[in-house]
């Protein structure tokens, strides 16, 4: 599959290799990766176009310094992406862990746990294939508007991270 991704830094180029090793083609869509002035997130949106119909994943967090929520918890990022992008199937997913876990999300016999949520039932398979294809436990966190409650769990593993002195750690779903 051809997936593109929106910014070459820890957690894109994380992604990007992730899902290259397991077979896919990934295009990142900025000038210069190496340029640390990336264009702002509206002009890339304008330049891709309506992305009718397309899978888009958000993987950002909406969250301020002092781990203010942006939207104070009424809506997310996701949210807001797919107000700017109407046609597009937008979905949230890879984003409450550090680029590590991007890069190797298995520890020992267990693979970490990583949500997604969106409205596109067809598209919610491609994205749980996907996480899975990266290596993740692939959990689905039902409709888009529960991206409010995805976007938090980014400040709960730097908080952890923070807590026990390593970012060598992730999130795991036990089921019965």
């Amino acid at each position: 599959m051809k997936i593109g991704i929106i910014g070459a830094g820890q957690v894109g180029g994380a992604l990007g290799r992730g899902l290259a090793r397991a077979g896919h083609q990934v295009v990142y869509g900025v000038r210069d990766p190496q340029d640390a002035k990336h264009r702002a997130l509206d002009d890339v949106l304008r330049e891709a176009g309506d992305l009718a119909g397309q899978v888009v994943i958000d993987c950002t967090n909406a969250v301020e310094r002092g781990w203010g929520l942006t939207y104070g918890g009424a809506t997310s990022a996701a949210e807001e992406l797919q107000k700017k992008l109407p046609r597009a199937r937008v979905f949230k997913s890879f984003n409450a862990q550090g680029a590590e876990n991007l890069a190797n999300p298995v520890y020992g016999d267990a693979r970490a746990t990583n949500f997604f949520c969106g409205d596109d039932a067809a598209g919610k398979a491609m994205v749980k294939q996907l996480v899975e294809d990266v290596g993740f436990d692939a959990v689905d966190a039902g409709p888009l508007k529960n991206a409010r409650l995805l976007e938090p769990l980014m400040i709960v593993w730097v908080t952890a991270s923070q807590a026990l002195q390593t970012r060598d750690l992730a999130f795991q779903l036990l089921r019965r």
